[in-house]
């Protein structure tokens, strides 16, 4: 979310690793793209299937965000935050298969990739909406929000049960964080307890204690890389889904709670507001 034109890579970028969720080994390769082109995710293992990332495509939220359905792609979210926080609008992301790699957990790696590779303005001015009257969406006890401001910044509440921490919090205003060193480090998070019925529905067969901060019976399992590690990542989680507007927010977003179902509701509020 920088500066006032559109932007493409100046270089490709490859990224490779395990998916979190298939457990398969996946390959990325990242491509300049036109302007206006947006985020686009194309399969190459069937015959080059592409999919926008858009909120029009979205079929699934369930621990991650799909895409396009069962011959889409999954797990976009860490590539659509790093990419939103760093101005990245128009790019083709190859895939060898159906899930961007996982990495460390983290979108990290992936900022790591993308300032290598540079970024390139173009010939096009970038796109904003901005929330004009508050939205606002419910899931249960979880909310969120979007309210009026003169520039973007997210605010994200979790609560971790016994024997976590219960609530903790996270900020980020671009204005005032780095986004590579406050929020990209982040790791996706779950519950041990929770990861034999993720299995049982084909989630989490890649996820590990080297790319999870999981929280076990006696607090985390593993050491968290910042004491509110599971807010910061749901705000990197929250960035990639209001990704899928293809546009920029001037707006203070408030979540409590939330999760890509939640956020995505969000988005779909603000594109009805329009702006």
């Amino acid at each position: 979310m920088c500066g006032d034109r559109q932007q493409t890579l100046a270089a490709p970028a490859v990224l490779s690793g395990v998916g979190l969720h298939s457990g398969r080994p996946a390959r990325m390769t990242l491509h300049p793209a036109p302007v206006h082109s947006g985020i686009v995710f194309r399969r190459t293992d069937v015959h080059g299937r592409a999919v926008r990332a858009a909120l029009d495509a979205v079929t699934d939220t369930e621990g991650r965000v799909v895409l396009g359905g069962h011959r889409g792609v999954q797990t976009v979210e860490h590539l659509l935050s790093a990419a939103w926080a760093l101005g990245l609008d128009n790019c083709v992301a190859e895939l060898d298969g159906p899930e961007v790699p996982g990495l460390d957990g983290s979108a990290l790696p992936i900022v790591s990739a993308l300032r290598a590779a540079g970024l390139r303005p173009q010939a096009a001015p970038r796109r904003t909406v901005a929330i004009r009257a508050p939205v606002w969406v419910r899931d249960g006890e979880a909310w969120a929000a979007a309210l009026p401001a003169a520039a973007f910044s997210a605010a994200y509440v979790v609560t971790l049960a016994p024997p976590g921490p219960g609530d903790q919090a996270a900020t980020y205003d671009p204005r005032r964080d780095a986004y590579e060193e406050t929020i990209a480090p982040a790791r996706t998070w779950g519950y041990e307890r929770d990861a034999a019925a993720l299995r049982a529905r084909g989630l989490a067969l890649g996820a590990s204690l080297e790319n999870t901060l999981v929280v076990g019976g006696a607090g985390f399992v593993n050491a968290p890389r910042f004491p509110n590690e599971a807010p910061r990542h749901k705000l990197l989680d929250l960035l990639g889904d209001l990704a899928l507007l293809g546009c920029d927010v001037l707006g203070a977003v408030i979540v409590v709670r939330g999760g890509h179902r939640l956020h995505v509701a969000l988005a779909r509020a603000i594109e009805a507001q329009g702006g």
